[in-house]
Order: C-alpha cells, then structure tokens, then sequence
C-alpha cells in the first residue's frame, strides 16, 4: 500500500512538473507569434544549375503560402473547395514577400521565405465564395484516447491512438496535445462506465494535468467499424461528436494512420468552428469608451486597427469625459471582448450600455 501511495505522488509530482515546462514553452513561443495572414517558413528546394530561375521557386512559394494559409484559417471541408486556386489568383492575394534565407550547396537550391496576404482581399475572397474562416489562438489541450478492441480494453503501450497521435502531423496545428499517465484508478472508472460513457466525469479524469482543454475519445471496434465518441472541452465550450470508420483492420496499418490523422483534423475542426468569423453580415455595436488619458481615444483607435475581427469603426459623439464609438466585427460579442482584453481594454454591459475601460 506505501508502494502504491509514493508510485501515486511520483506520477502526480511528474503530471504537474511536465506541464507547467510545457505551459512555459508553449505561451512564451505564442507570444511571439505574427499576424494569421503571415506565413512564415515557406521552405522549397531543389536542382541548382545552368537552368536555375529564382522566380520558379518563388511561384511555388506563393503555391505552398496559399495552401498553408487555408488550411489554417479554413475548416478541413472548405478547405477542399477552395485548395485549388491560379496562380495568378493567389499572386492578387499577396501584398508582399520576404527571403529570409538561400543556400546553394553541391548543386542544390534551399530556400525559407515569408509571405504576407493582404488581409482585406482574402476577405473578400472568401466571402464571395461564401465561406467563413476562424481565427483560432494556440491552445494546450489533454488528449486521452480509450481504445477497445473486440471488447477488451487496451493499455497505453498497445493503444495505437495514444502511441503514435503526436507523431502524425497535420498542417498548421493549432493544438498541442500532452498524453495522459496511464492510472490504475482511471482505467477502473472507464472500464465501469463503459456500457455509459456519456456520463463519465470527464474533469474528474484530466483535473490533475491543471489543463481546462481537452479531446476525451472513446474508440472501439465493431464490426468491421471503428466507433468514435468524441467528447471535447475548448475554452469552456463542450461538444460531442460521434464518428464511423468502416472497413477497420487493426492490423492495417496504413488504415489506422489515415484514420488517426482524420480524427486529429476533426478534433482541429472543432476548436476552428468555435471561432469561425461569418463574413457575410458584420454585426455593430454602440459602446461608450472612458477617456482616462487626453490621447486615450486615439489610443484606443490604434487598437481597434489592430483586431482583425473590426470591419470598421466611427466616432458618434467626443468629449473631454467620453467618447461614443460606433464599430462593425465579425463574429460575437465574447470573441470581440476577448481581443480587446488582449489590449487591456475591459468591455462590459452596464445597464443596457456597453461600457470600454482601460484596466
């Protein structure tokens, strides 16, 4: 039993230790990230010889640029709708272009670019093919896969899922994923809510990472079908999801890796849903901005030219107290008081009037 209560603290005490080095990494690299229309690192190579033409290699640029773009501001279906597009096209949604490093070594041409799209015309791209796009943050969350195969449930070391889910790699991940500690008391809890996982207690399994986020997927086998109950908790929001695969072999293995990588796009999916921007119909609102400084509206209107979710903005009324402020957003309230907070700006309803305070 002692044994049983310092292996216990030891796994906890690594749990928490693991974690918060990860949190360290993971927000001191987000702070640092650029503007979700730049796409930084644009590698190409190849042949390096009489017939080398640097305007080649740069049009493949553009090429790969486009596609990293969409598939980090698209969900995975309007993503297939729009991965085609002229060259021509995509060179109109680009407003400029950096190289930010060139080797020619034994004949062999390597180039890292960075390009940047001209918000406003991808926006207008998109809406005129009626597609929405999301402006998702990074995020840590839990992933924790439970796999049965022909009814028995399988342990870590023989999970496929839990083995190989962050070797498998999606474009532009928006999610880094820590794996649980395999514990004798969660396997105890799942195994006897197997027949009603939908009302397993989730939190009371992943609590002890100290991570809100989470993809919690039930996986088994039945007939020739691979059942996925997905339960997901992104920024407070909970969804669940059930997804099929048919023809599933186990030992497959080319099966289970394409299986694997659709299951972390759909997971993907769901955290870009939740911050999916209508671009059809931007919605306004009246606030009353506090003057605190005698340049604060000035300020506060190099904020507002920084969120990409403000279409636009005016004046109604100024004073040497107030300011009232008239902006049209994509997307809802919550999202637009979360991008002013990034700005320390605290947008609260007081008494039917939306009210903007510096913190």
């Amino acid at each position: 039993m002692v044994k049983y209560l310092i292996t216990k603290i030891l796994q906890y005490i690594f749990i928490i230790l693991a974690s918060t080095i990860f949190l360290l990494l993971f927000y001191s690299k987000s702070f640092s990230e650029e503007n979700v229309f730049t796409i930084d690192e644009v590698k190409v190579n190849g042949t390096f010889d009489i017939n080398f033409s640097r305007e080649e290699y740069i049009d493949k640029v553009f090429l790969e640029s486009y596609k990293m773009l969409m598939s980090k501001i698209l969900l995975s279906s309007d993503f297939n709708k729009l991965s085609l597009l002229s060259l021509n096209r995509i060179k109109n949604l680009i407003s400029n272009f950096q190289i930010l490093n060139e080797t020619y070594i034994d004949g062999k041409y390597i180039g890292t670019y960075k390009v940047y799209f001209n918000e406003k015309k991808v926006k207008k791209f998109l809406n005129r093919n009626n597609v929405s796009f999301s402006q998702p943050k990074k995020i840590i969350a839990i992933f924790y896969p439970v796999l049965f195969i022909d009814n028995k449930l399988q342990d870590f070391t023989n999970n496929y899922f839990y083995k190989y889910w962050n070797e498998i790699k999606i474009k532009n991940e928006l999610i880094s994923f820590i794996l649980p500690i395999e514990d004798l008391d969660d396997v105890y809890k799942i195994k006897k809510m197997k027949n009603s996982f939908e009302e397993l207690n989730i939190k009371n399994i992943v609590e002890k990472y100290n991570i809100d986020n989470y993809a919690f997927a039930f996986i088994e086998n039945e007939n020739n079908k691979l059942n996925v109950y997905l339960k997901t908790n992104f920024n407070k929001n909970k969804i669940s999801k059930n997804i099929s695969y048919k023809n599933f072999d186990i030992n497959n293995k080319r099966n289970l890796k394409n299986i694997l990588k659709d299951l972390k796009i759909k997971v993907t999916d769901i955290w870009k849903k939740e911050n999916e921007i209508n671009l059809s119909s931007p919605l306004s609102l009246n606030i009353k901005f506090i003057n605190t400084k005698p340049n604060s509206v000035d300020i506060f209107k190099d904020t507002l030219d920084k969120i990409n979710t403000i279409d636009n903005y005016f004046i109604e009324e100024i004073n040497i107290n107030y300011a009232f402020i008239k902006i049209f957003y994509y997307g809802n309230p919550k999202k637009l008081t979360e991008e002013l907070l990034k700005f320390s700006y605290e947008l609260k309803n007081d008494q039917g009037r939306w009210v903007v305070r510096s913190e």
